[in-house]
């Protein structure tokens, strides 16, 4: 679109700017846009010349884009190169701002050595103006004089906002060109994608419900040679190391040189073959060259593809492809090939499916007879428990299942392998005497199992490699299974047939489930047998605990009566013995006299502790929510009032709610609490600290005292009964206290811990159930 013509009078500039923004709003092409612009800014300003320049796309270099009014002979600072801010360009774009240069000495003044730099004359007068989209840099507008110009503030203003506008226009341009070419790629896109579609439902209709490999093949060349006339296409197929040609064009019978070496195979390393091997993916060859692909007699074709079918990780046939009329591959023919070839791939998957399937129904029909006998089998081994029964009843059930053989266990006896179980006739008298005897340890069908815990699968018995092969002439196939009880090889489950048999999957299954299972049962038998045993034990046990109690009980009553009489006696007839005497009592018989009530107290203080100790481990347990703050602040009152003559600084922490036997953990806390006066003694002032931490899922309880303390290597003896590790002259007790304090805490499912230093104090503590 060109800008209105002039009039005589000369338009305003914005006029002007109105009549070429809305030229540029109508214009969709990137030359349009320049046409447009430079147009308007050499009429408008009176330029010589003008010239666009646009930021290449990785921005570091400027191209000359359009130019209006230069010579070709002349040369010009604006061309091509680096965007540098040395030059007017370059701080143009870079500063984002319009440089007008008014007169020569100007822009020499600013670029001192820009002619240097450029190779060319700058001009008299020149004006830069910048073009951005979005901020983003899209070149320049340079406009040339030759003589001085003066540039008006409208001036100024109209030419920034033209380079503005042409910013616009040319980003609006751009996307449009770009959205053109989307266009056609897209619309190239779905007439391959159409063709290919038309080819694929031709293959799928032509083949229906097919699943031989052969007719597979031939409907996929029939419709490779409708879609690409004059072409020929071809299925291999791999054999014995080369490709072997299995299906083809009709036209390759007028290649009858080519027809008979493709049909007596091409050797895998032919390139276009192992490139096919290698990468697993089709490949497409443009300019066919006999020579360097190595196959003759091939000159007529001048592009060629192949495609790889994919069994089991291994390229096992190839769909090839030869044409005749072009020299290289389309996009839309690859697409087409492509289209027919993965067809022909969804085909020969379903055929394999359907193989599998029916020899999947062979097998689920003897697996559900193996099934059928091992469930049998599996009764029988809950109710047998004796090694060999269950060993037998394995090889009868077993041999039901296989063709005509037998079978014979062996477990190894120092350095031979000794029969313990067979069944059947090993038909052949000097075989039966061998296995009589027993093989060598070395024999590898027995060894080579035993010594790696895998079964040993012999579709072709290896005859003569354990006994001479006359005698086992007659076996075809082996299978050596070890039998393992608790991870442990006992001994090995041989079965020898007399037809030939590949040992199948379900064969292995079946095989190797019946020598777990038979190791199960063999290991269970052997847990009752020790379950037996430990029964009769527990109860032997039992009854020793029951006599034990009954003699504890029977102590427990001795010492609560016929020792406290002993006791009473020795104390009645010391004070008698102290009357009868009077003022004759000396002073060396009142010592006699004082030590024997001594003891007498002594062991009056013991039988309480004993009993005391008894009960407490006899006593049932009541447990509940029990209150421990409560519990130490009733057993500190009662302590505080029989130590009111000492100074003794109490620090109770929080103490938290526990399951326990309310009495019980009274005990526990009067001991501590006992302990800690009694040690505490010597000291000016006790100080006994009580407090509770979390130890999930348990509450920990601390008591601590600044006593005497005790030598930490005989921490293991303080929880002893009688073990004490002060002598009774310096702090009197029983040694029975901590015992008991252990013995409550371990009915309530707790721990109990001591630490201390000699002189520096103790601190004991327990572990209760959380409430």
């Amino acid at each position: 679109m060109s800008l209105p013509s002039g009039t005589p009078e000369r338009l305003s500039l914005n006029e002007r700017l109105q009549d070429v923004t809305h030229a540029l709003a109508a214009s969709t092409t990137v030359h349009g846009v320049f046409e447009i612009l430079l147009t308007s800014a050499l009429e408008t300003v009176d330029a010589t010349t003008g010239a666009v320049l646009l930021v290449t796309p990785e921005g570091d270099r400027l191209e000359l884009a359009q130019s209006r009014g230069y010579s070709p002979d002349v040369p010009t600072i604006w061309k091509d190169g680096p965007l540098d801010g040395s030059v007017p360009a370059g701080e143009a774009l870079l500063d984002q701002t319009a440089l007008f240069f008014e007169h020569q000495d100007a822009l020499m003044l600013a670029y001192p050595d820009l002619e240097e730099r450029v190779g060319a004359p700058p001009p008299v007068a020149t004006a830069v103006l910048p073009m951005f989209e979005s901020h983003k840099s899209l070149g320049l507008i340079v406009l040339d004089f030759t003589e001085p110009h003066h540039f008006t503030q409208e001036e100024r203003f109209f030419l920034r906002t033209l380079s503005t506008q042409c910013g616009i226009a040319l980003g609006r341009a751009r996307l449009m060109s770009e959205l053109q070419q989307q266009v056609e790629e897209r619309t190239q896109q779905v007439y391959r994608e159409a063709r290919a579609q038309e080819a694929f439902i031709a293959f799928t209709e032509a083949v229906g419900t097919e699943t031989e490999v052969t007719l597979l093949a031939q409907h996929s060349v029939a419709v490779l040679d409708q879609r690409f006339p004059g072409s020929t296409a071809a299925y291999y197929e791999r054999e014995a190391g080369r490709w072997k040609l299995r299906v083809h064009s009709e036209n390759l019978g007028e290649s009858p040189e080519l027809l008979e070496q493709l049909r007596a195979g091409l050797p895998l390393e032919t390139p276009v073959f192992a490139a096919v091997l290698q990468t697993q993916a089709p490949v497409f060859v443009n300019a066919w060259n006999p020579q360097q692909e190595r196959v003759e007699h091939t000159e007529m074709y001048h592009t060629v593809a192949t495609y790889p079918y994919v069994r089991q990780g291994e390229v096992q046939a190839v769909l090839g492809i030869g044409l005749k009329d072009q020299g290289h591959w389309t996009p839309s023919d690859r697409a087409l090939f492509l289209a027919v070839c993965r067809g022909l791939s969804l085909a020969l998957d379903r055929a394999e499916q359907v193989e599998q399937v029916q020899l999947q129904k062979a097998a689920v029909q003897n697996r559900n007879r193996a099934l059928e006998a091992f469930a049998q089998l599996s009764q029988e081994f809950v109710f047998e428990t004796e090694r060999f029964p269950l060993v037998r009843r394995a090889q009868d059930i077993v041999l039901t299942l296989l063709p005509p053989g037998y079978a014979v266990y062996y477990e190894l006896e120092g350095d031979v392998w000794r029969c313990h179980s067979q069944v059947g006739d090993l038909g052949n008298e000097a075989l039966q005497a061998l296995v009589n005897a027993g093989f060598p340890k070395e024999v590898p069908t027995l060894r080579q199992p035993f010594e790696t815990g895998q079964p040993l699968y012999q579709d072709v018995y290896a005859q003569g490699s354990d006994t001479d092969a006359e005698v086992v002439k007659h076996i075809q196939a082996v299978v050596s299974l070890p039998l393992q009880v608790a991870g442990t090889t006992v001994g090995i489950f041989l079965i020898a047939l007399f037809h030939e048999r590949a040992w199948t999957t379900t064969d292995r299954a079946v095989l190797e489930t019946t020598m777990h299972s038979l190791g199960l049962a063999l290991e269970r038998a052997e847990h009752a047998r020790e379950l037996t045993v430990q029964r009769d034990l527990l109860e032997a046990r039992t009854r020793l605990l029951s006599a034990a109690n009954e003699e504890l009980e029977a102590f427990a009553y001795s010492v609560s009566h016929d020792l406290r009489t002993p006791v009473r006696h020795l104390t009645s007839f010391a004070q008698l013995l102290r009357k009868t005497l009077g003022d004759r009592l000396d002073e060396k018989s009142a010592r006699y006299l004082g030590v024997m009530d001594q003891a007498a107290t002594r062991m009056t203080t013991l039988i309480d502790a004993i009993l005391e100790l008894s009960r407490t481990s006899q006593q049932p347990l009541h447990l509940r929510v029990v209150d421990l703050g409560a519990v130490v602040s009733g057993v500190r009152e009662l302590f505080e009032a029989e130590a009111l003559d000492r100074q003794v600084k109490w620090t109770v922490g929080p103490v938290p709610l526990v399951m326990g036997d309310v009495g019980l953990l009274r005990q526990v806390m009067e001991n501590l609490f006992s302990n800690a006066l009694k040690y505490t003694a010597p000291r000016t002032q006790a100080h006994i600290e009580v407090w509770a931490e979390e130890e999930e899922p348990h509450w920990r309880v601390f008591v601590r005292d600044n006593g005497v303390g005790f030598d930490a290597g005989y921490t293991h003896k303080l929880f002893g009964v009688f073990q004490r590790l002060h002598r009774q002259e310096e702090f009197e007790g029983s040694g029975v206290g901590l015992a008991n304090v252990r013995r409550v805490i371990t009915r309530h499912g707790g721990t109990v811990r001591a630490e201390g230093v000699l002189d520096q104090g103790a601190t004991f503590s327990f572990t209760l159930p959380k409430a």
